[in-house]
């Protein structure tokens, strides 16, 4: 087989493996808790949506007993997803949900704690400024940073 050839047939499958790696993340379905009156949630949620991820949106009257039974609740914000069998707490970016679904690491999940405005759904997205931090087994562990988006 010529080298050209072969180079060809290896470019295609690595576009393979990475379209497939893309296609199960946005396979990968996702539920998010959220109370009906809020707006940025409705706004993550579309956000969510239009970056490919699947999401079945629920609305709640209480979301402490959610936020206790998957670990959020020392690191809140105003909506908690599972997805994958992970929390995601707040306004995650894509990128890291992406991020934390291809690695699998030992950690309950991630959160961005609070409604910071430059987060999905909040407000104008400002690339490099917003800390994702993991959501440990102890509650009482200094938080980590997964990433920065």
């Amino acid at each position: 087989m010529s080298s050209i050839r072969t180079r060809h047939l290896v470019r295609l499958a690595f576009a393979g493996l990475l379209l497939a790696g893309t296609v199960a993340h946005a396979a990968t379905p996702a539920v998010l808790y959220k109370t009906s009156t809020c707006g940025c949630c409705t706004s993550y949620v579309t956000y969510l949506r239009e970056q490919g991820i699947e999401v079945d949106a629920i609305d709640q009257d209480d979301l402490s007993a959610i936020k206790s039974q998957h670990g959020s609740s020392h690191m809140a914000s105003c909506h908690t997803m599972r997805i994958g069998g992970y929390t995601v707490e707040g306004h995650v970016p894509v990128a890291a949900i992406r991020k934390l679904l291809q690695e699998k690491p030992a950690i309950v999940g991630i959160s961005v704690p609070g409604m910071p405005m430059n987060s999905p759904g909040m407000g104008p997205e400002v690339k490099g400024t917003l800390k994702v931090f993991e959501l440990s087994r102890d509650a009482r562990a200094t938080p980590k940073v997964f990433s920065v988006e």
